[in-house]
């Protein structure tokens, strides 16, 4: 480095005030008294003579501005000698910059990126060269670009992150500065409905854990019963006890239409859009007999009657059992009615019955249904007692 501090001066004037030295050294009788040197000033060579002394008084009668921080070699001090060569290095100010942050500036005669690295401190910023290159930093310029005078050389760490995506997670370095580019970095795109965490603008440090969900929407269409009401109306028109349908109706149906989330292939929220009665339900309509019925007629003297082919038990009540139920006392075949005389539950209540008939004896059903004959006649087992010849 330089001792003294000479004023800078321009390399075409260098190059005249050379041509000038030379054209003088040529003019003068005692030529045999200068010395020939070769100067060179930032890599650009120029041969003179000159009387100087030294180094300095050299560069100072060609009005050479020499900076503290520039490298003039030799020494200025050092004594002229014919074919003496003088070397002046400017010193180029550049920036170092880690991550967007200004850690040091460099003002020395560097040429290259890697000399300006090798010259800056590090130290605020935990790095050094070495540890630039192993970890695969981002330079720019290049590492062996050449820098001028206000150059910013522009270092990126690589920063480990978790990317999952399309539910697959995987480890991985990287030079991108945020979400975003991180994103353009790795061609990844995402729709409008996707959710990115964090934030597609946010920036990405060390250990961070970027999640892309995919999002998307559809519409399904789901069908819902509705079930029919059984509506009971009271009619004269039948026994008290005994009841009719009169309409079976029907079940009806609605559908229901619902907007669907879906994020990466499961539903995560629905959301009712609309709803269409296609079929109304129809009411199940049953009469319920309010008729009192008449009074018994008085029980005429017995007097014979052609009886119905007997059974092997010797009773009507068993013979309209084996036509109404088979003769299972204990039958529920699921139509409604019970027991061996198949009772409706109504009219077994009606005839004084407790529970269900196929709950009780066959003595029980018979008491019970003697009780009703005597009440409605044998047409309360209609089909049955026209076959037995009961009526």
């Amino acid at each position: 480095m330089s001792l003294l501090s000479l004023p800078r001066l321009s390399l075409p004037r260098v190059r005249g005030l050379l041509a000038l030295l030379v054209v003088a050294a040529l003019a003068l009788p005692l030529i045999n008294t200068s010395q020939a040197v070769a100067v060179t000033i930032d890599g650009e060579e120029h041969e003179v003579r000159t009387f100087a002394a030294t180094v300095a008084d050299a560069l100072d009668e060609l009005e050479v501005e020499v900076a503290d921080a520039d490298e003039v070699s030799p020494h200025p001090q050092t004594e002229l000698s014919d074919g003496l060569e003088i070397a002046v290095a400017r010193a180029r100010t550049v920036e170092v910059h880690v991550d967007g942050d200004l850690v040091d500036t460099i003002e020395q005669p560097v040429h290259s990126v890697a000399g300006v690295l090798e010259a800056a401190d590090l130290e605020s910023a935990d790095l050094d060269v070495d540890d630039i290159r192993d970890e695969g930093a981002l330079i720019t310029p290049a590492w062996t670009a050449p820098v001028e005078d206000g150059d910013v050389v522009d270092i990126v760490l690589s920063t480990s992150v978790a990317l999952t995506v399309d539910g697959e997670t995987r480890e991985l370095d990287t030079h991108a500065g945020t979400v975003e580019h991180l994103l353009l970095d790795e061609d990844i795109a995402v729709g409008d409905d996707d959710v990115v965490t964090p934030a597609v603008d946010e920036p990405i440090t060390d250990g961070d854990e970027v999640v892309i969900e995919r999002v998307d929407f559809d519409e399904i269409v789901e069908e819902v019963t509705l079930d029919r009401e059984e509506v009971r109306r009271d009619t004269d028109s039948l026994d008290e006890g005994t009841t009719r349908v009169e309409e079976e109706g029907r079940d009806g149906l609605r559908r229901d239409t619902y907007r669907i989330e879906v994020v990466d292939g499961d539903e995560v929220d629905r959301e009712l859009v609309d709803r269409e009665v296609v079929r109304e339900p129809r009411d199940r309509v049953v009469l319920v007999g309010t008729r009192t019925p008449p009074p018994p007629e008085p029980t005429p003297a017995p007097a014979p009657a052609p009886a119905p082919s007997a059974p092997a038990s010797g009773s009507v009540w068993d013979d309209l059992a084996q036509c109404e139920s088979g003769g299972n006392w204990a039958a529920n075949t699921g139509n409604g009615y019970f027991g061996g005389l198949q009772f409706h539950p109504d009219t077994w209540r009606s005839v004084g019955g407790t529970g269900l008939p196929h709950e009780h004896s066959r003595a029980e059903q018979i008491k019970r249904g003697k009780i009703l004959q005597e009440r409605s006649g044998w047409g309360q087992w209609p089909e049955c007692s026209r076959r037995l010849g009961l009526r």
